[in-house]
């Protein structure tokens, strides 16, 4: 009788708790295009759930078949798929085949516990203990290797849904596996069963909604890295350049420091590209820019104008160390050649450099970099020319 009273209260939960996994999949399968690691395994946990689901609620009325052996079953595989669409994401070993290994033990206990030998009690033990493990694991990984460039809210969130998940399943299957309870009150409508239930059926699309928060985050920050570097060096775009080195001159204004920027330009690019083949010409282009990325300091910004034009400010650095950054630099780059599969490809690199004087724009300093590096071109190439004071 205590079971047939406990569909009406839980019924309306599993509903819910449905709809909420439907949302989740249809959100998921839209970003499954994005092609993020770990979303097409989400997208298969929340398949999972929504087939796991009307097993359970409808255990009254469908064989044992169905309502224990494939609810638990798929359960078991909803948590497993979650844990390895967590792996994947964040770049950890997946343990696929242990995971494997795990639903199909569970899925031969649940049959030999209900064809062969009818046993409830066992069946919590598998069911729930096995969730338990996984759970266990998924806030253990969410806990210890969350993105460190993400937020960790999302993280710590997961973990502790994760966490309790576990612990819930845990101790279904301790107290009702270890005799402490009456089996046949397992779907009672009891408060602290209506309670469990009810977490439970809450916490799974709680953790779909926040890998969905996961994969948002991470695209969000893709598109912002794009949008802020180009594409083939890493170096900052123009735009992005520009408006961190505004930033930083007016933060030179107001402290009084001084503030130096180097225009580069790479010495017959053109002729790169046409004797060597423009696969050569984008391997002198990243040369360059790892080169770039190993003078750099603290606090200097780098970015790639355009072409084979790049540009490096260097903030609190007087003329004559700038002067003296920016030889230095031209002379590795003359013996460091790029390398390509037809061989070392040699080139050099023309240097302007101005030094920012109070109340100049970024444009008028730009405008004297852009003039010294085009007299250094005029002068032969392979050498920095320093812009004059203006009066």
């Amino acid at each position: 009788m205590a079971v047939t009273q406990s569909i009406p209260i839980l019924l309306p939960v599993f509903v819910v708790t449905e709809l909420l996994c439907a949302c989740n999949t249809v959100q998921l399968w839209s970003l499954k295009k994005a092609g993020v690691a770990g979303t097409r395994s989400w997208l298969l946990a929340n398949a999972a759930m929504l087939g796991y689901l009307p097993a359970l609620g409808l255990r009254m009325v469908l064989p044992l078949i169905f309502s224990v052996v494939l609810s638990n079953g798929l359960g078991l595989v909803a948590a497993s798929m979650f844990y390895i669409g967590c792996a994947r994401f964040l770049g950890r070993p997946s343990h696929a085949r242990p995971l494997a290994v795990l639903v199909l033990a569970g899925v031969a206990g649940l049959l030999g516990f209900t064809l062969l030998l009818d046993s409830m009690r066992v069946r919590v033990v598998i069911a729930s203990g096995g969730i338990s493990i996984v759970f266990a694991a998924t806030a253990w990984l969410l806990f210890r290797h969350r993105i460190a460039s993400h937020r960790a809210t999302v993280y710590w969130l997961g973990a502790a849904c994760s966490a309790v998940t576990s612990l819930l399943h845990l101790g279904r299957a301790a107290y009702y596996g270890g005799g402490f309870g009456n089996i046949s009150d397992l779907f009672a409508t009891t408060m602290p069963n209506v309670f469990s239930m009810s977490l439970t059926a809450a916490l799974v699309p709680g953790l779909s909604m926040l890998a969905v928060a996961m994969v948002q985050e991470y695209l969000l920050r893709d598109a912002t890295w794009r949008a802020e570097h180009d594409g083939m060096t890493g170096l900052n775009t123009r735009q992005c350049f520009e408006s961190r080195s505004m930033a930083l001159l007016q933060q030179a204004e107001g402290d009084a420091l001084p503030l130096c920027l180097v225009l580069m330009d790479l010495d017959h690019f053109k002729q790169i590209n046409d004797r060597h083949g423009h696969q050569a010409g984008d391997q002198v282009l990243l040369t360059f820019s790892a080169l770039l990325c190993q003078v750099m300091r603290p606090g200097d910004v780098t970015g790639r104008m355009g072409g084979e034009e790049f540009a490096l400010l260097l903030p609190q650095t007087s003329a004559t160390q700038a002067l003296a950054m920016a030889e230095s630099l031209r002379l590795r780059a003359a013996q460091v050649p790029a390398v390509s599969l037809g061989g070392s490809i040699p080139y050099s690199v023309s240097m302007g450099l101005a030094a920012w004087q109070p109340g100049m724009s970024f444009s008028e300093l730009y405008r004297h970099a852009d003039q010294a590096l085009y007299a250094a071109k005029k002068a032969g190439r392979n050498q920095v020319v320093q812009a004059a004071q203006p009066v």
